[in-house]
């Protein structure tokens, strides 16, 4: 979901500044990454000192209570690409940062070839098995993607059932350990496509909805809140805030106005 725009920063801001006034307490804002290229490394470890030194950094799929008054963070990243091991993996174990890397398991080592949501991951390419194997840590996690990047709100039910299934096995063959979190490509995602990846053995799932997660949050779907490396500084401290979290309300909201109109 993009979350660029001045309009949206302000209207992002004005929800932060009422946060603070109301006493809005601390929850986790589950952040997403695609590529972190060469030429955005630097901007990223100032993202990763910020989370570092303001927040509390946990996996996503987090469930205990909030300590203290620093707002918890999770760092995810979608597709696998090889940048982010060259440039986001050395950063986040530096800083002991933990951080889950959703891969795309029928892409392994080949250039990205479905449509792309920025013009950053265009030349990239999904790491070879190998390297995704080697970058695994108890600070690094590897969920899975689908195999093929597919809608999988988009495909039919056998086909959406398959991409959750074989991508978990193919994965765990790979990895040696449990695969149990699944990222929805594009954010593609319904009821019945939630079901098929708890039916597939996954715990939790992943949207592209900004959400503020409550501690006793236990449904398998989780929201994510877009960020790039490029984000400003004022940009990136209201998304790792949790202030985009008004936007899915404000979807339902203008789809219900045009179903009227």
């Amino acid at each position: 979901m993009a979350l660029h725009g001045p309009l949206k920063a302000s209207i992002a801001t004005a929800w932060m500044v009422g946060a603070r006034l109301t006493g809005t307490r601390p929850a986790l804002t589950i952040l997403y990454y695609h590529a972190v290229p060469d030429h955005f490394r630097d901007g990223f470890a100032r993202q990763m000192d910020i989370l570092a030194a303001e927040t509390e950094v946990v996996f996503a799929d987090y469930e205990g209570a909030v300590s203290g008054e620093q707002p918890l963070v999770a760092i995810t990243f979608d597709d696998a690409f090889d940048s982010v091991a060259r440039n986001a993996v050395p950063i986040l174990q530096a800083r002991g940062l933990p951080a889950t890397v959703f891969a795309p398991s029928g892409w392994l080592g080949q250039k990205a070839g479905w449509a792309m949501e920025s013009l950053h991951d265009q030349a990239e390419t999904v790491m070879p098995a190998d390297m995704l194997r080697a970058i695994q840590s108890p600070l690094l996690r590897i969920g899975s993607h689908s195999i093929d990047h597919v809608q999988m709100a988009m495909v039919d039910p056998a086909e959406a059932a398959r991409q959750a299934a074989v991508s978990r096995s193919m994965l765990e063959e790979l990895c040696g350990h449990p695969v149990d979190e699944f990222a929805f490509p594009y954010g593609s995602l319904n009821d019945a496509a939630v079901q098929v990846v708890a039916a597939a053995g996954y715990r939790k799932a992943y949207s592209v909805m900004p959400e503020r997660i409550g501690t006793d949050h236990s449904a398998i779907l989780r929201g994510r809140t877009a960020v790039e490396p490029s984000d400003s500084e004022r940009l990136f401290r209201l998304k790792m805030n949790g202030a985009f979290c008004w936007m899915p309300l404000a979807s339902r909201l203008k789809r219900a106005l045009r179903g009227k109109s």
